[in-house]
């Protein structure tokens, strides 16, 4: 298995995602699919087991590359009560003994036999290696025992099974957060997420079209991009709406995603529906057009939302990065990792989470000073460019797997 390696040849990986949808809008889906992405555009074989949301998904497919293996809750069709399309809140309310019942199955019987079928891949294609998302319950573990292959874990939020933590040779840890349990440090590499720089990236002609098709017109144009979850200060940014519009009366606000039913309810009783945009869902290829509509792009994170957030963390702060690579002024909150990647009023501008006052004041110093905004957003570009690529990401996680085998070989 390991001399593959030493002769110089690429990397057989396996990449086990059973609880991400593998492509989706969701940001796991982006990471899982911009990993394997680059892992393969680097010449290594990648194998993703994912999940099958539906009959009408095949179970595998040849995309960008990379091999999806897609493998459903219930494995021969979805289970009926499980929807990937949950918000995070709906996963903190009380779930009762039929909750509790889904989540041991979760972690035992469906990692077990994810974890066979994970095995059946890795065996049948010969992979060298296996990289287990953290939401994987196990099963990339399970693989591992059953096949002898060594793995690495991925920890981006604190789901994770203590069989993979046992079993992990290394553990990807975006925030020392997200880890409830003790773990060895010479297991421990911290990272953060990353953005695809071809992808995600400033565009005059992109930022032309989409105003013009959205009739922005010369509005300012504050953009969001997400899931409009409880924890990502939608809220606030509704609260400081008004007062904004009563000094900048041509600001505009655009909204993409999906979910976002309960914010478009928030703004119309405040009466200022007029002055949002709610695209809903949009295609992940569209959305660096519609950062690059926006003058100025929010990520105003209040993890006191969140029971989950607010004591494990936020995790990997997708969208920051990809507002940074299109070279625009970012206003976000002072949370773990984000405090790591911006640097304030250089690469952005960092608020107390929850503080809608402040989340007023920071528009209106870049609406006002239009000359700091783009030399921010220009920062902020610059900055990703150095290092938050995920090229730069991929080469790191491949030398690991390189490690790893090495040393498997004496």
């Amino acid at each position: 298995m390991c001399q593959v390696w030493i002769c110089g040849s690429a990397l057989k990986i396996c990449y086990v995602a059973v609880d991400v949808a593998v492509p989706y809008f969701r940001g796991a889906s982006t990471h899982v699919y911009e990993v394997a992405k680059h892992l393969a555009e680097r010449g290594h074989e990648v194998h993703v087991v994912s999940r099958r949301l539906d009959l009408a998904q095949r179970s595998y497919e040849f995309l960008d590359g990379f091999h999806i293996h897609r493998v459903s809750r219930g494995f021969i069709v979805p289970l009926p009560f499980s929807r990937y399309t949950q918000l995070e809140g709906d996963l903190e309310k009380p779930v009762g003994v039929v909750g509790k019942l889904y989540e041991a199955y979760l972690f035992t019987i469906y990692a077990l036999i994810a974890g066979l079928v994970v095995s059946h891949i890795v065996k049948n294609h010969h992979l060298d290696v296996i990289i287990e998302r953290e939401t994987s319950f196990g099963a990339g573990a399970t693989a591992s025992i059953l096949t002898g292959r060594p793995m690495v874990l991925e920890v981006i939020g604190p789901r994770y099974s203590g069989l993979s933590i046992r079993k992990a040779t290394r553990i990807f840890l975006y925030t020392k957060l997200m880890v409830r349990d003790s773990v060895p440090l010479e297991k421990l590499i911290f990272v953060t997420s990353a953005v695809d720089l071809n992808h995600f990236k400033p565009d005059s002609a992109w930022r032309e079209s989409m105003r013009e098709k959205l009739g922005l017109g010369d509005s300012t144009v504050i953009g969001y991009v997400g899931t409009f979850a409880s924890w990502h200060g939608i809220e606030e940014l509704v609260s400081a709406s008004p007062k904004l519009l009563k000094e900048f009366p041509k600001a505009r606000f655009l909204m993409v995603g999906p979910y976002y039913e309960h914010a478009k309810r928030l703004v119309a009783t405040r009466g200022i529906l007029g002055a949002y945009l709610f695209t809903g869902a949009v295609s992940y290829s569209d959305v660096p057009q519609y950062m690059n509509a926006s003058d100025i792009l929010v990520a105003p994170y209040n993890p006191e939302k969140s029971q989950l957030r607010a004591k494990y963390g936020i995790g990997s702060p997708l969208k920051v990065f990809e507002y940074m690579a299109c070279a625009k002024p970012i206003i976000t909150t002072s949370v773990e990792p984000i405090t790591q990647v911006i640097q304030n009023a250089k690469t952005g501008i960092l608020i107390p989470p929850g503080n809608k006052d402040a989340l007023f004041k920071a528009i209106a110093y870049l609406i006002n000073n239009s000359g700091v905004a783009t030399s921010m957003g220009r920062a902020a570009r610059e900055e990703v460019e150095s290092h938050y690529s995920w090229d730069a990401f991929v080469r790191l996680l491949e030398n690991v797997l390189k490690e790893i085998l090495q040393f498997m070989t004496g």
